[in-house]
């Protein structure tokens, strides 16, 4: 089906040459600079990879969001992350609609019919004989252009949107080459690009194990959809987590923010965790390097300081945090030490019957029991199947 572009940027460029004072695209003002900081999040190695921040699922106003790309890029920046995929509907683009609508009188003869917004809400019904009229990479492409400035990475990506399910390609080439009435093809179009899929935002379904779709567990069956966002948003899909495990998906975990990542997460979470990650093992911050890690499946996801992946990735990231000091023998003879993390996510630690809270990069001191020579701790907010969390034991360094 040939494709025709007319792209919302085409009417958001019109919109900005009728101001007068609007400001070029792309050219932040100086008080954006003047008050603009990078929130770091430190994350130590994890089985000799280093550990990078994604946030794989996002919208903007090419389709159902509220701000622009370029925006989308300053705030990853901001919020610490290092990856970031926008990844707006194919099939469905409200704002879109609603600018044709609004510019009906005002289009050339051959776009007469687009005020009725053919074409910018195909969730259900296929697009006519034109295709879809619309560029579909233009949320990316400015997303690069602004990033220029900021040095993250931008994974171009897309969201397959249907009423029987959502799903999100990433590294694709071209999502103008995408859709198709039949949402099998669309996706296999996407994996003809070399994209990876995964399951957006699961629906719970009670009467099945695996709480899956049918249409997703097929397409998994048939090696089309390879990963699941076990969080988005607020939301985290707990029944799924063995399943995803077990079955070989890639953990992911997304924010699928429309609006801004703070009116989104801060005030639900008081401030005390970052935005939803994927967290990615990797040799390098690159494409290449990247792709091949999440096809892999070496991610964790990051949902509300509770980290979910494979048992030996966290165990691993607990070791490579923290650090058990010995400090002496209280007036029980208790062993006492302090638990030093030096990393950005704090660990909340089981030990016995007994809990403490190990913050982000903070010491806490305990007492062992008598005698303790080693000791093993439960960490409970790291899951790694559903009930299921990792022990680590440690030594207990003696002075001598």
């Amino acid at each position: 089906m040939k494709l025709r572009t007319l792209s919302l940027c085409g009417f958001a460029t019109l919109a900005i040459a009728l101001s007068a004072n609007a400001q070029k695209p792309n050219e932040p003002s100086k008080s954006f600079y003047r008050n603009m900081h990078r929130q770091e999040i430190t994350i130590p190695q994890i089985m000799g990879y280093n550990v990078y921040k994604a946030d794989l699922h996002t919208h903007t106003i090419y389709s159902d969001g509220a701000v622009t790309p370029e925006f989308r890029v300053k705030e990853a920046w901001r919020d610490g992350l290092d990856i970031i995929a926008i990844t707006d509907h194919i099939e469905y683009r409200r704002i879109e609609r609603e600018m044709l609508h609004y510019m009906g009188d005002h289009i050339k003869d051959e776009y007469r019919n687009l005020p009725k917004g053919v074409n910018t809400n195909l969730q259900g019904d296929a697009a006519d004989e034109r295709g879809i009229l619309s560029n579909l990479n233009i949320g990316h492409e400015r997303a690069v252009d602004i990033n220029k400035l900021y040095g993250l990475l931008v994974v171009r990506g897309v969201e397959i949107t249907r009423n029987d399910g959502h799903f999100n390609a990433i590294f694709t080439t071209d999502n103008n080459r995408i859709y198709h009435p039949d949402i099998k093809t669309s996706i296999g179009n996407a994996i003809k690009q070399g994209a990876f899929v995964f399951q957006n935002h699961p629906k719970l379904d009670k009467s099945t194990a695996s709480t899956m779709t049918p249409l997703a567990e097929q397409l998994h069956g048939e090696g089309l959809v390879k990963g699941i966002e076990l969080c988005n948003g607020p939301v985290m899909w707990s029944r799924l987590i063995s399943y995803c495990l077990d079955n070989g998906y890639t953990p992911i975990a997304n924010s699928d923010v429309h609006d801004t990542s703070e009116y989104r997460f801060y005030p639900e979470h008081n401030d005390g965790c970052y935005r939803n990650m994927t967290l990615v093992l990797a040799d390098k911050c690159n494409e290449k390097s990247i792709k091949e890690a999440i096809f892999a499946g070496r991610t964790i996801a990051y949902h509300n300081n509770k980290l979910i992946g494979k048992e030996e990735y966290l165990a691993d990231l607990f070791r490579a945090s923290v650090t058990l000091h010995y400090v002496g023998l209280n007036k029980k003879e208790e062993v006492v030490v302090m638990l030093t993390n030096r990393s950005s996510l704090p660990y909340t630690v089981k030990y016995g019957n007994k809990q403490v809270i190990a913050d982000a990069m903070k010491t806490v001191q305990f007492a062992l029991p008598k005698g303790s020579k080693s000791v093993d701790f439960t960490i409970t907010n790291l899951i790694c199947g559903n009930g299921k969390r990792p022990t680590v034991t440690m030594q207990v360094p003696r002075k001598e």
